[in-house]
């Protein structure tokens, strides 16, 4: 038997083709992804404490400790005094230390004065050699005031050498220049964000953010003194407000919070690796279902000549397991490059440590287990089934056996499952659980899976009845050939169902929030063009500027008071901006907004008519001398129209006043204002406004200056990031899906030789065979494509509605039509393509040699 199945895998090499490739495929994801995470912790573990690699105790404040208790500093003041550096370099075994602090959100200007935007930090670097850790890659690290080093990353995206000038600022100050004397490889290591790093002396660092205080003080023992030893001496030394840990301790946790970020990544990534292989045992199951039916007479006539069901059984399984094999060697091959893919996308995430390539015996465990796992898992049933042939069988015809029908029970259960899911979609926003939502889905395509020998072949049928019209009895034999066989035809749409179900989820779910993003915007924004900042609140000298310019007609400062007296926030609203938003007005008129009148919202409990008092903060009238802000004036206002509250959700609404910027400055002088808006005056072209403000707004590096459009754009891009970054993982499983498309089509090709040389004989045509073969192609990927697309988009306004609760409603089921319709469009060019090799195979033998075809 062993040598019969050795003989039956070579004959039937071609048709497991397919099937190997999806194995292949799936399993390169899976290893790929386990290679990446190999290597990425490896490159982790010789990087993570390398800032630190020559530190022997650090030293950082307790807050747990009280202010006043054990010498501790005030809690409103020092996080930890300069003054411990000198109390720590006294205690015995101490050779070297120093104090070190560090800030992020930095602003950058490059040598061109362009804005280098993203989450940018600075770091001191410590004087005594000693305890200079950041790793050089070029040049020398800072030695004086005015020297800088730059992580090398920065460095090479925007072409800054040692020696360029740049320029840093942070909060309200003004921009200090810096020469560029090294370069730091800073990649996988703890203060590795993604942005720019910056070293520089500790003289700088002060003057840059204003800090008097100290993050951590870090020691270096004399030799001969252990780390744990000078821990103890210096918690009994400086008091029990700071918290010590040794050198070993410090890159041990510096290794935890950085494989624990690479872990994230891989955990997603082996979730879509999993959908794929799933994917790919639905195309083996499916393959091995019609192989085996194809080959009934050779089992019958193996039984006849006394061979087992057993012995029948183990030969299916042996053969499952020789193609899941291959496919496991190949997948491991395939997995090496998927690896260094993975890697680059990893770094354009802004996360790239260096790292290699690692292939551990555990990836080529599971290479294995997951291949052959796989494929002999998939193959179980099937073989069994197929084992189950009377040796009277030898007797038949193999191609003309009926397909098996489908259990009740099956189709039962199946819509059971269906019901439930699509009830748990239902109810999930009651419950405010996105974990329904998910389970709802599952038990929605668990019942599709069982009741889709009833479903898929109905709207395959519905599809036909609109192709047959179109096309004619051609079509109407592709419609008859893909409903021939109902559990072969949902096994094929299937393997569709889940990707596409996934991609057109996430896709109306994208949809759907960009489409809030450009409401809010709109309601918003009611200008042309939009002053932001990207560090800190606009300089009110430059709304000052601006305000001076002709060119512009509104010049509006968009400002809000969060919390103010009265229990409610207040809002500067501009009238001209208000009339052009889609608000919902209950009560009055908002075109009467002006000095001393404001507008509510449902909120307030203030109706028309009312007076309110617009009434600073009494802390900052408390002791004037000691303001840094001017003192507001109380406003009284009378609300002139009450604003409807948005629908949906369970969070409260916040009470909400809008008034003019004149009041709203008045009552809260010191109010921070981070976004302008502006519109040309009257009879001023755009390119002249533009013009007009882009001459000032070049003296404010940090402060961006965009037209309504490049702003919304700027508010939804992450969302299209992270829409694309899910469909390009996802895309491994839809072509894996239509592999078993295109597989499941060959094998009937292959069962139908005699039946299509006979149609050939009776008149059909080279070209109409080829149209009928895509055109089952076609119905089938559509028939996939369509339940796929309706899984999805129930699965998308479930957590839509689950989403509405916790957001005041603020998200509406937006379909994508465009996108479904590529979609669609894609899977049905897919399947054309897979159906050219079944057609020439189709058609190229002898119509006589095919009518003789066994």
């Amino acid at each position: 038997m062993l040598r019969l199945t050795l003989r039956s895998l070579r004959a039937n090499a071609t048709r497991l083709l397919l099937s190997s490739l999806a194995i292949v495929l799936g399993v390169g994801f899976v290893t790929g992804t386990l290679i990446f995470s190999d290597g990425l912790t490896a490159a982790t573990e010789e990087r993570a404490g390398l800032l630190d690699r020559f530190v022997d105790v650090e030293l950082t404040r307790d807050f747990d400790v009280p202010p006043g208790v054990a010498g501790a500093p005030d809690i409103d003041g020092a996080i930890l005094p300069t003054g411990l550096v000198d109390a720590v370099r006294q205690v015995d075994g101490v050779a070297a230390a120093e104090g070190t602090f560090s800030s992020f959100g930095i602003g950058l200007l490059g040598p061109d004065d362009q804005s280098i935007p993203g989450m940018n930090g600075m770091v001191t670097v410590p004087a005594d050699p000693r305890l200079a850790g950041l790793p050089l890659a070029a040049g020398r690290l800072p030695q004086r005031p005015g020297e800088t080093v730059l992580d090398a990353r920065t460095a090479d995206r925007r072409d800054i050498a040692v020696g360029d000038q740049i320029r840093v600022a942070a909060a309200d100050r003004q921009p200090q220049p810096l020469q560029v004397v090294g370069l730091v490889d800073v990649a996988g290591t703890g203060v590795d964000s993604g942005g720019a790093l910056l070293g520089m002396v500790d003289a700088d660092a002060r003057r840059l953010i204003g800090r008097t205080d100290l993050d951590r003080v870090l020691v270096v023992a004399e030799p001969g003194v252990g780390q744990a030893e000078l821990a103890q001496r210096l918690r009994t030394a400086v008091g029990g407000y700071v918290v010590t840990r040794t050198g070993a301790q410090l890159r041990a946790d510096a290794l935890d919070h950085t494989v624990g970020n690479g872990e994230q990544f891989t955990r997603l990534l082996l979730a879509f690796a999993a959908i794929a292989v799933f994917v790919a045992g639905f195309v083996i199951a499916n393959t091995f279902t019609i192989l085996l039916a194809q080959r009934t007479r050779e089992t019958a006539l193996l039984r006849l000549v006394g061979a087992t069901r057993a012995q029948l059984f183990r030969a299916g399984i042996v053969e499952a397991a020789a193609v899941g094999l291959i496919g496991a060697v190949w997948g491991l091959l395939l997995g090496v490059v998927a690896a260094a893919g993975l890697r680059q996308l990893y770094a354009e995430l802004g996360a790239g440590t260096p790292s290699g390539t690692v292939v551990s015996l555990r990836t080529v465990a599971v290479a294995l287990i997951c291949g052959v796992g796989v494929t002999v898992g998939a193959a179980l049933l099937p073989a069994w089934r197929g084992t189950a042939v009377p040796p009277v069988a030898a007797l038949t015809d193999a191609a003309l056996t009926v397909a098996r029908p489908v259990g009740r029970l099956r189709l039962g259960t199946g819509l059971l499952l269906i019901a439930v899911g699509v009830l748990g979609l239902v109810v999930a926003a009651r419950l405010e659980d996105l974990l329904v939502v998910v389970a709802g889905g599952i038990l929605t395509f668990l019942g599709l899976v069982l009741a889709s020998p009833l479903i898929v072949p109905a709207v395959t049928r519905g599809l036909g009845r609109l192709t047959g019209w179109a096309a004619g009895p051609t079509a109407r034999l592709a419609v008859a050939n893909a409903v021939r066989n109902p559990r072969r035809a949902a096994a094929t749409a299937m393997a569709l169902v889940i990707g596409i179900g996934l991609v057109t989820s996430f896709a109306v779910g994208a949809h759907s929030v960009k489409r809030a993003v450009e409401r809010e915007v709109d309601t918003r924004i009611g200008t042309g063009f939009v002053v932001q900042s990207d560090l800190d609140p606009v300089p009110p000298e430059l709304i000052d500027r601006l305000r001076d310019l002709p060119e512009l007609g509104v010049v509006f400062a968009d400002a809000e008071v969060y919390g103010a007296p009265g229990g409610f926030d207040v809002a500067a609203a501009h009238p001209d901006l208000l009339a052009k938003a889609e608000l919902t007005v209950v009560d009055g008129d908002v075109r009467e907004l002006g000095p001393g009148r404001v507008i509510v919202n449902e909120a307030t409990g203030y109706a028309v008519g009312d007076r309110i008092r617009l009434e600073p903060d009494p802390a900052d009238a408390a002791d004037p001398a000691d303001q840094v802000r001017p003192v507001g004036q109380a406003r009284d206002a009378v609300v002139v129209a009450v604003l409807a509250d948005p629908p949906g959700g369970d969070q409260p609404v916040p009470a909400t006043v809008l008034a003019v910027e004149e009041d709203v400055t008045a009552a809260y002088p010191g109010v921070d204002t981070w976004l302008v808006q502006l519109d040309p005056a009257t009879g001023v072209d755009d390119q002249a406004a533009r013009e007009a403000v882009e001459s000032i707004v070049v003296s404010y590096p940090f402060v961006t200056f965009v037209d309504r459009a490049a702003y919304a754009e700027s508010r939804t891009s992450t969302v299209d990031t992270v829409l694309q970054f899910v469909l390009a993982l996802l895309a491994l499983a839809i072509l894996i899906s239509l592999l078993g498309l295109a597989n499941t089509l060959t094998l009937s090709v292959v069962e139908r030789t005699r039946e299509n040389a006979l149609l050939r004989a009776v008149g059909l045509t080279r070209g109409q065979l080829r149209r009928m073969l895509a055109t089952e192609a076609v119905l089938t990927a559509v028939s996939g494509t369509a339940c796929g697309i309706a899984i999805g988009v129930a699965g998308a306004l479930s957590a839509l509605a689950v989403l509405n609760n916790a957001e005041d409603g603020i998200f509406a089921l937006q379909v994508p039509w465009a996108q479904l319709g590529v979609i669609v469009a894609g899977a049905a060019v897919a399947a054309l393509v897979a159906s050219v090799l079944p057609a020439r195979r189709a058609l190229r033998q002898p119509v006589v040699t095919s009518l003789a075809a066994e």
